[in-house]
């Protein structure tokens, strides 16, 4: 396994070795993340291109000692939540079909008691999540399904531990809210 500093050396290098390592470590997160925070698919897609196209041209900025992965996310959580200030997003459909998944789920589970749950009441739980403010939105999807710890999400938001504890137990809050308001029981 390659580590962290080969793989930032290989990015500093130009290597496609390297940036395969990390589109295939990264990669899916990233699109599952980005799709949580923007509610669109597509929209996700085109965020993790522009992430790894970011990592690739500004690869020379990242600080050693930092971590790899942190940097990437902070990355990929900034330009989604600049795609959603955009003019033009409000003007492109981002409502879920019937029977269309938002988030694909690599281990099938929202929370622990996620194996449980139906697919239908995934995507409840996701629509739900659309209706939180980005500040509680993105602190619940690299908690819950990025499984970040409060210290890489603290990293990632450039924000101290204790905001994002604050932040997460009140978004824990509203989206129990949001849930119970639409009568979704589990």
């Amino acid at each position: 396994m390659v580590n962290e500093a080969e793989i930032i050396r290989g990015l500093i290098n130009g290597d496609e070795t390297a940036i395969e390592l990390i589109i295939g470590h990264l990669g899916s997160r990233l699109l599952r993340s980005a799709t949580a925070i923007t509610g669109d698919i597509h929209i996700a897609e085109e965020v993790v291109q522009d992430t790894f196209i970011q990592v690739i041209r500004k690869i020379n900025t990242f600080q050693e000692g930092s971590s790899l992965e942190s940097w990437v996310f902070r990355i990929a959580m900034n330009l989604a939540k600049n795609r959603l200030r955009g003019w033009w997003f409000h003007k492109v459909s981002t409502g879920i079909t019937e029977g269309q998944s938002i988030v694909t789920y690599n281990n099938a589970s929202f929370s622990p008691e996620g194996s449980i749950i139906t697919s239908e009441t995934r995507q409840e739980v996701m629509s739900c999540l659309q209706h939180l403010p980005m500040k509680y939105r993105e602190v619940i999807v690299l908690y819950y399904l990025e499984d970040l710890s409060i210290n890489q999400i603290s990293s990632v938001l450039n924000q101290p531990e204790g905001t994002i504890k604050s932040k997460l137990s009140r978004a824990r809050k509203l989206l129990k809210a949001e849930i119970e308001g639409r009568g979704l029981v589990f």
